[in-house]
């Protein structure tokens, strides 16, 4: 992610600080203060959609550069590969042998590199966030994570330090504060989240998104109590002795109307539903993260380190999201096992 710290506003020429609101250009990438923009109206880099070219930081040359290792490109400006954590930029120490190397290992400056890619050693860094020694020289995965996305570790989202966001959110730290800062940046509310479309009581458990989950849990059994009573109206039940009898059942009874209805409508239900978790699941956990930091932030603290109660307060919680998915799928077998 580019960090605008330093580059100027094209409308007011003010240069850009931490924590200013800022959205950018959809086609050429300028980026203004939110108000300077609202104010303009319109992209006013009207040079850039002439020629078709993108904005590109002062100093920044735009030409990718093309990491050695996974051969993903990166910001000229990046020092990392924001893909595999390989440095972009090699400066050799002047040593004995350097300029011997059939294979085997390389010296750098008391470090050694595998030609596989990965360093290790005293003089290495990493691409793994673990440690030291053989995973690297930084012990601080906060650390690798903001060389290896090129992100300003005194960033701030609406106020508050990304590394307090990272010690909460823990698990999957990485998508998520790239995702924040998206969101407090750029002011948009929508995203993509697989699991949430897929799973979404489920979900929101895991990520202790509690009354996201009571909603999705309450929507899950509504559904299913009503598809229940749905069939029991429609079915002779005392004829039936097994699923597939069920199965066969409905299958015959979708020209009745209120089958039929009835059956669309719950989906439509849960098709929305899901939809709409699935779009907006990170931008509501990255509210309620914003709302439960700055409290943890901002209140005294007595028996426990703000470190500590971010670690309490946030991460996952496995258990949850286990009951919950017993919950939903006992309830529609004992719901099933009271029909038949």
């Amino acid at each position: 992610m580019l960090d605008y710290k330093g580059q100027k506003c094209l409308s007011c020429g003010v240069e850009f600080k931490a924590g200013d609101d800022i959205v950018v250009c959809p086609d050429c990438g300028t980026p203004y203060h939110r108000e300077c923009y609202n104010k303009e109206g319109t992209c006013i880099n009207t040079t850039l959609h002439e020629e078709g070219k993108s904005w590109s930081p002062q100093g920044d040359t735009g030409d990718d550069v093309k990491c050695q290792r996974c051969g993903g490109l990166n910001k000229s400006n990046f020092e990392y590969c924001s893909h595999c954590g390989y440095p972009l930029k090699q400066e050799e120490a002047d040593r004995p042998f350097n300029g011997q190397r059939s294979g085997g290992y390389q010296n750098y400056g008391g470090g050694y590199q595998n030609r596989g890619g990965g360093y290790y050693g005293p003089g290495g860094f990493g691409p793994t966030p673990f440690g030291t020694g053989m995973f690297g020289q930084s012990a601080d995965p906060f650390d690798y994570f903001c060389r290896s996305y090129g992100v300003d570790p005194s960033e701030q989202v609406e106020g508050i330090g990304i590394k307090e966001y990272y010690k909460y959110v823990r698990g999957n730290a990485m998508y998520f504060i790239m995702k924040f800062l998206r969101f407090s940046k750029e002011g948009i509310k929508r995203s993509i989240n697989f699991p949430a479309l897929l799973f979404p009581h489920v979900y929101f458990f895991f990520r202790k998104m509690y009354a996201q989950a009571i909603t999705y849990l309450t929507i899950s059994i509504i559904t299913s109590i009503f598809m229940t009573w749905l069939f029991t109206s429609s079915i002779d039940m005392s004829s039936v002795t097994s699923y597939e009898q069920i199965y066969t059942a409905i299958a015959g009874k979708m020209s009745d109307p209120l089958m039929f209805y009835g059956v669309l409508g719950i989906s439509v239900v849960t098709l929305v539903s899901r939809i709409i978790s699935g779009i907006f699941a990170n931008y509501w956990y990255y509210k309620k993260v914003t709302r439960e930091v700055n409290q943890i932030m901002t209140e005294p603290m007595e028996n426990m380190t703000r470190d500590e109660l971010l670690m309490q307060k946030g991460g996952t919680s496995m258990m949850y999201a286990l009951l919950a998915y017993i919950a939903a799928n006992s309830g529609v077998s004992i719901l099933m096992n009271l029909i038949m």
